[in-house]
């Protein structure tokens, strides 16, 4: 994939990981306030937005969960990695199967009532699953370019 494909991933990327935040970044830009309920509806698509599974710091806190906030920023993290390595394609399946398995049994010890839910976890195993994913979906996205590039020829 070409150096400006992976750019444009990254930027995608960090305009989502940035609304996550955008309560923090009110102080900066007091006009973000108008955006609030609207990346808080957007968000809540994609998380269900616990209140006590939120990051707080002071009077702020994320749009998504612990666990969300993690698999994004793991999103984030390899995407950034990536405009300077050049990532090989994945093509097994188990790799994101064994990056999935540290979440699943946290999510499972949590139900299961074994010990509480712990912010530093679920966001830990998010960003490891995050990461891994990003592999996948850079993978998928080099052989969507492919074939679009030979279908044109």
């Amino acid at each position: 994939m070409n150096r400006s494909f992976r750019i444009l991933i990254f930027l995608a990327i960090l305009i989502w990981c940035a609304g996550i935040f955008s309560e923090w970044l009110i102080p900066i830009n007091q006009t973000l306030v108008l955006a609030i309920p609207f990346l808080e509806k957007s968000y809540s698509l994609v998380c269900h937005q616990l209140p006590e599974r939120l990051i707080k710091s002071d009077h702020y806190e994320t749009l998504v969960c612990a666990r969300c906030s993690g698999i994004y920023i793991g999103l984030l993290i390899c995407s950034f990695a990536s405009l300077f390595i050049e990532l090989k394609s994945i093509h097994k399946i188990k790799y994101l199967f064994y990056a999935s398995i540290p979440l699943a049994a946290d999510v499972i010890f949590h139900t299961l009532n074994i010990y509480h839910y712990s912010k530093t976890i679920a966001f830990s195993t998010g960003i490891l699953l995050g990461s891994t994913g990003f592999l996948y979906l850079y993978s998928a996205l080099n052989q969507l370019f492919a074939e679009l590039k030979s279908n044109r020829v």
